[in-house]
């Protein structure tokens, strides 16, 4: 009679280490067996691709269909600059853009803002009115690309509105117009402390822009849950999942009571963007775990039955925090690693960062890099010859269990405190972000999580330099001189109205929506839109502890 795997591993010998954990500290075993997945169930549990629970991938034949985008997050000093450079990585094969946006486009300023002035085009692209948008995106096929915007609720109404008039003005059928707003009320609500609107405003504005959507932009995704960030406060695979669904119940919740829109249509385009860290096997189980879980949030939670719906649409980035400045060259082996296990986990869309990220925005070098990683992985491995091809391994379905119920646990935790809106207002994520990047940091002190090359296998000196971007010093100044221009030039009166007329609306039930586009289409700035907003709301400040 054969030993059972538990009585091979003891009898086996000394390891390397007294325990084996993943990166959510969950114990690891030698092997895994049949025993493991023995209440796992094949047709309900796990199934074919392209069909519930969707474990296996959204589409029946996945990369063999279509492969994965590849869509960098990108943006610099100018629209001008930013514009070129988004030719350029289209020319080297690139098939989406995100935008990066300067942190002053972010927080609703303008780039002629006193407080903006150290930080124009710094850290990405600053979009200040309609023509810088129209600038960015010139001679770009914006009607056959799609493009992300990636920012907060406030901001992003804005924004969205920008990129929706300059496409129609081009001839470009809004209702065929395909692209993502990031929306993200726990982007900005839980990891800022500067110009956030309070949390309930904040989710209406959000909500507002999804219900805009359904009825204008269809093939539009109007929310894009972005965990990413979430998981770049060091908390573990589980917590980040566990916080993108119950941001996504929050939404869902809201729209359900406004009862404005059908379900089915408020959900059918939610997408998500999740971070890869280096636990390979790990990160792969959590993609695979999302799925699962969201079709029986969205079939039993809900009872919704249309599966476009049940189909969890996922961007992944590979991991920032997980970088390093010393030995950046060690990050493009991160970065490939992390980009594999987001192919063999089913993303829809895949963002490789560069090397040299943790000292500056991308350089020339490290945007080909990033390109070729993932065309290298589309074009030469043949990982796409087959759908999920780890499907099926003891180890990974007995994993992706095992975290999809820590999952649950956590959901729940989060459930019982209110939702996601009461624990963003009470600072309960805020301290839960806390305490796990002092953990972190911890372990990487102590030695018992290894940094190659940061605090194991360390060198006395660095052994090379890297080439590095620079900010271009005149960027608030070419930004100032066409604001200055801009208002000299437009209609003052068509703008005040339409700003007079998008602050009544911000304190009635209306959608802002319409108002906004009006306000973007008489040439208003962010600021002046958003500032209506914080005029209208007020800026909240996150309960922070000691």
């Amino acid at each position: 009679m054969a030993k059972s795997p538990d009585t091979v591993t003891r009898t086996k010998g000394r390891e390397i280490k007294e325990e084996f954990l993943s990166g959510s500290d969950i114990p690891i075993k030698r092997v895994y067996s049949p025993e493991d997945i023995a209440d796992i169930s094949y047709d309900k549990d796990i199934g074919l691709p392209g069909e519930p629970p969707f474990l296996r991938g959204i589409h029946p034949n996945m990369y063999r269909g279509r492969l994965w985008t590849i869509r960098r997050y990108s943006g610099t000093h100018t629209p001008e600059e930013t514009n070129k450079l988004y030719k350029r990585e289209y020319e080297l094969g690139q098939t989406g853009f995100s935008i990066a946006l300067s942190v002053t486009t972010g927080y609703g300023l303008d780039s002629d803002d006193p407080r903006a002035a150290a930080d124009v085009g710094v850290a990405g692209v600053p979009v200040d009115s309609l023509q810088d948008m129209e600038i960015m995106f010139d001679g770009l096929p914006v009607e056959s690309v799609s493009t992300a915007i990636l920012t907060c609720p406030v901001s992003i109404l804005p924004l969205t509105a920008m990129y929706c008039v300059m496409a129609e003005k081009r001839g470009v059928d809004l209702k065929q117009l395909n692209g993502t707003s990031l929306n993200d009320i726990m982007t900005q609500t839980s990891m800022s402390n500067w110009n956030v609107v309070p949390p309930p405003h904040t989710m209406r504005l959000a909500v507002d822009l999804i219900e805009w959507c359904c009825d204008n932009v269809p093939k539009w995704h109007p929310l894009l849950i972005d965990a990413y960030n979430y998981r770049e406060q060091d908390i573990s695979a589980f917590q980040e999942l566990a916080l993108l669904l119950a941001t996504a119940i929050g939404y869902i919740e809201e729209g359900k009571r406004r009862g404005r829109v059908p379900l089915d249509r408020f959900i059918r385009r939610f997408s998500f963007d999740m971070g890869c860290h280096n636990d390979f096997l790990e990160e792969i189980a959590k993609f695979r775990a999302a799925r699962r879980m969201w079709h029986r949030i969205v079939t039993e939670r809900y009872g919704i039955t249309d599966p476009e719906c049940m189909k969890f649409r996922l961007h992944v980035q590979s991991s920032g925090c997980t970088h390093t400045t010393a030995e950046p060259l060690n990050n493009i082996i991160r970065i490939a690693y992390q980009t594999l296990a987001a192919a063999l986990g089913g993303a829809q869309s895949v963002h490789a960062n560069s090397y040299e990220e943790g000292l500056c925005l991308p350089t020339e070098q490290g945007m080909l890099l990033s390109i070729r990683t993932e065309q290298i992985l589309q074009e030469e491995t043949n990982i796409i010859n087959t759908v999920d091809p780890l499907g099926g391994s003891y180890h990974l379905e007995w994993l992706t269990s095992e975290l999809e119920q820590k999952t649950w646990d956590y959901l729940k935790k989060i459930d019982d405190l209110g939702g996601i809106v009461a624990t963003i207002q009470s600072g309960w994520v805020h301290r839960e972000y806390k305490e796990a990047i002092l953990e972190r940091q911890r372990r990487i002190a102590s030695g018992e999580t290894v940094v190659v090359g940061g605090n194991k296998h360390v060198l006395p000196t660095e052994p090379y330099k890297v080439p590095l971007h620079r900010a271009n010093p005149n960027a608030t100044e070419i930004q100032a001189k066409k604001l200055q221009k801009l208002r000299m030039e437009r209609d003052s009166g068509a703008v005040g109205r339409a700003l007079e007329k998008l602050a009544e609306v911000a304190l009635s039930d209306e959608n802002v929506m319409p108002a906004v586009i009006e306000a973007v289409k008489a040439n208003a700035t962010m600021a002046e839109m958003c500032g209506v907003f914080y005029k209208a709301y007020g800026v909240w400040r996150a309960p922070m502890s000691a």
